[in-house]
């Protein structure tokens, strides 16, 4: 059992707002390496977009990693895909050492990408052939195969990645953070964060000293910091989820269209889906969670089109979610303007999960003057490149 304190301390050596799986796994690298850390969240952990997702935890980023490489150029690219696949690896080897009885719903069978069109099909094999060209071990499959593996037909191919995999993400995040207090972080819910100033966390009831203070607060950053206004947009994600039924589908994680829809199959047989943001593209920025009649809609016509065999399936529960959509599509992550007392880890543009696991051992290694792979890549994530 986590133990929660009711005010922070008057001093700590860092200091991390947000408690979603990106401030858990801060905290849990701090805690893990001796460095007195503690966490201060709003509400409760996982109560923001971490624990308001489908809970895929894959390689797949906003864009083709064919399109990365044009945007961003091969190395960014690959050093993207490769930060987040060591996070992938790290974080398989603590979940597998978790206690069975624990709610997490862990399963590492692949993910699917899979295409709407022949355009989005293109865009598939060009991005499969460069990830097996760098050493992503990544395969084609054919409708045949995605029928057998998912019970559907409306898709004539995809890429699967064997390594990716499903989770609770509401479980996850407060286990985490349940380790990280284990070994001593301190972590404060119901603690709403005013303002960060250098040296100092002014939180409702009182302050706190500390050396570093790292923001993890990603689509609500700008309300902290309004220097991120045009750096980090609040974004909604819309998801809804069926009844348990007899369907035994394995616990893939599909994306299609882009990126725009997603889902996996529970072991219980809940289809839970997102996405379709499309609907109501506008309509979907800013900084309430409600959800939303157009993007439900869209969903409910995705799903009886892509399961019309389970289509009388009821729809028992639906939500919303913020995320922090980044200015140029990858993650914000180091020392605001230059200054060491001041991080931030923010900006993940809806695909946090797979990568938060990396940025908390990143953060923790850098601060603790540990020179790893993942240091050497996380200065291209840095603020001040939109300097």
């Amino acid at each position: 059992m986590m133990s929660l304190w009711h005010f922070p301390p008057d001093r700590i050596d860092v200091a991390v707002v947000g408690g979603g799986l990106t401030g858990v796994s801060i905290a849990y690298q701090l805690a893990s390496r001796g460095i007195a850390c503690c966490l201060l969240e709003k509400d409760r952990l996982a109560a923001g977009a971490s624990g308001r997702n489908d809970g895929q935890v894959i390689l797949e980023t906003a864009d083709f990693y064919s399109v990365m490489k044009q945007q961003y150029g091969e190395e960014s690219a690959y050093k993207t895909l490769r930060f987040k696949r060591l996070g992938q690896e790290h974080m398989d080897g603590l979940l597998r050492r978790a206690p069975a009885s624990l709610e997490l719903a862990y399963q590492q069978v692949g993910s699917l990408t899979l295409a709407i069109n022949d355009a989005e099909a293109q865009k598939i094999e060009e991005a499969s052939a460069e990830m097996v060209r760098d050493g992503f071990e990544v395969e084609l499959v054919d409708r045949d195969r995605i029928d057998a593996m998912i019970h559907t037909r409306r898709f004539a191919m995809g890429k699967f990645d064997a390594y990716d995999a499903t989770v609770n993400p509401v479980a996850l995040t407060r286990f985490i953070g349940a380790e990280a207090a284990r070994m001593g972080a301190v972590i404060v819910e119901n603690c709403p964060v005013k303002t960060v100033e250098p040296g100092k966390i002014v939180y409702e009831g009182g302050e706190m000293a500390c050396e570093v203070a790292i923001l993890a607060t990603n689509a609500y950053t700008p309300m902290i910091d309004p220097a991120f206004e045009n750096l980090v947009f609040p974004t909604r994600g819309q998801i809804l989820a069926t009844e348990p039924s007899e369907v035994r589908i394995p616990p893939y994680a599909c994306i299609v269209n882009f990126g725009y829809d997603y889902w996996h199959w529970t072991g219980d047989g809940r289809l839970i889906l997102g996405g379709c943001r499309y609907a109501d593209e506008h309509g979907e920025r800013g900084f309430e969670e409600e959800v939303n009649p157009k993007v439900q809609a869209a969903l409910e016509t995705f799903y009886r089109q892509t399961y019309p065999q389970y289509a009388g399936l009821r729809i028992e529960r639906r939500w919303s979610g913020l995320m922090g959509f980044s200015r140029d599509g990858l993650p914000i992550i180091g020392t605001v303007g230059g200054d060491p007392s001041l991080w931030c880890a923010v900006g993940f543009t809806g695909y946090g999960l797979g990568i938060c696991w990396s940025v908390g051992e990143a953060a923790a290694q850098a601060l603790n003057d540990e020179v790893t792979e993942l240091t050497e890549i996380l200065p291209m994530f840095s603020p001040s490149r939109f300097s």
